[in-house]
């Protein structure tokens, strides 16, 4: 993704939204039902000529695409799979899991709900989902490890998972419950168990991804080399630096997502629990030493500290800072606190807003149509913003 050169504006425009996605009624045909979402605010159509992805007050809509008769069960996240643009995969806390939508928004719709056998473990309260390369994803859990192949005491022996989105895969190979040591434990290709309480991720390069680390309150970057195929436990070629300067805020039960400009190398990350969006030269930092706190539960070939990183303040005063994600220049957040989906140029100046009236405004993500898709936490839905 190139970084495009920051919008300039003499005056910051405020749209607020005058009526509730709670107000959606979802129709037949997978998600035709729209509700008007009207603005106010300085410039012409309430400032769209400088978020076109929001569009103008007269002609927005917000579109509920996916629902609880979907199976949509406390969505946290969503992401288009680049490798399957037709597919649009949610995590769901409720059931620790996911529903894939195939052909979202489109007549043909349909939806399909997996929870891997051992999702008590390797998606244990599920908080966030990055894809990355080969038709892989990650996600991170927002778990002190309650369950290990059986119930037992939090022990903290938890961070992000590897997931392969082949849907001849995930969640079908490896299912035999109980645990049997001698068969492949669930689907998941690889763990890494340095992060517990992990609230967002995000994907870098290869098998490379960024975690929030809420149990640490650190910016934490996992490589997980070379995977261990479906069900397998070696760890050991795993890579983690924990960048202490980089520190965030977990609040309970709203994610801080993260979002990587690769071609700059900034990683913006929502710090939920101070309300601001951070971001984090990842070219910058260098190694000063062994990290030993929390300990190296994997036997990891490198587990480091990195000091010296440019860490530095994007935008403040946002409530409870949640999905954030980069489009054509622009910096797009979600604030669970007031509703709100808020564009900012990649300086932190606020272009605009749209009041959704969701409770439960969580994970955000642009479509292949370039259009913003969001999760309702609360109200269990999948919405489009339709600009126009």
């Amino acid at each position: 993704m190139s970084r495009a050169v920051p919008v300039t504006v003499s005056i910051l425009l405020v749209l607020a939204a005058c009526s509730s996605d709670d107000d959606a009624t979802r129709g037949s045909g997978g998600g035709s039902a729209t509700t008007a979402a009207s603005s106010s605010g300085p410039g012409p159509g309430g400032g769209s000529a400088d978020v076109p992805e929001l569009g103008s007050a007269a002609t927005r809509k917000l579109t509920v695409v996916a629902t609880a008769d979907d199976g949509l069960d406390v969505p946290r996240d969503l992401a288009f799979a680049p490798d399957h643009p037709d597919e649009l995969w949610t995590i769901d806390t409720g059931f620790e899991g996911v529903v894939i939508l195939t052909n979202p928004g489109q007549p043909g719709q349909t939806a399909e709900k997996r929870v891997d056998a051992y999702a008590m473990h390797f998606m244990a309260h599920v908080s966030s989902l990055a894809f990355g390369v080969a038709n892989r994803f990650a996600s991170c859990q927002e778990s002190r490890d309650p369950w290990n192949d059986a119930p037992q005491p939090e022990d903290d022996f938890m961070g992000p998972t590897l997931w392969l989105a082949d849907l001849d895969v995930f969640a079908k190979v490896g299912q035999t419950m109980p645990y049997d040591p001698s068969l492949p434990e669930g689907s998941h290709i690889d763990m890494l168990h340095e992060s517990p309480l992990c609230m967002g991720i995000a994907h870098d390069h290869d098998n490379v991804y960024w975690a929030f680390d809420g149990r640490n309150g650190q910016v934490v970057y996992y490589d997980f080399a070379q995977d261990h195929g479906p069900g397998g436990s070696d760890h050991t070629d795993g890579i983690v630096r924990r960048y202490v300067e980089a520190t965030v805020t977990r609040r309970a039960e709203v994610p801080g997502h993260m979002v990587l400009d690769g071609a700059s190398g900034w990683l913006y990350v929502a710090d939920t629990g101070a309300g601001r969006v951070m971001r984090l030269d990842t070219k910058s930092g260098t190694a000063t030493g062994d990290a030993t706190q929390p300990p190296n539960l994997d036997g990891l070939a490198e587990y480091t500290v990195v000091g010296g990183t440019k860490y530095e303040i994007v935008a403040e005063g946002l409530g409870e800072p949640s999905g954030i994600e980069l489009h054509d220049g622009r910096l797009f957040v979600s604030d669970h606190a007031s509703g709100d989906l808020v564009a900012f140029d990649l300086d932190g100046h606020e272009l605009g807003r749209v009041a959704t009236g969701a409770s439960g405004l969580m994970g955000i993500a642009f479509g292949p149509d370039g259009k913003l898709w969001y999760v309702d936490a609360a109200a269990n839905r999948v919405v489009r913003v339709d600009p126009h």
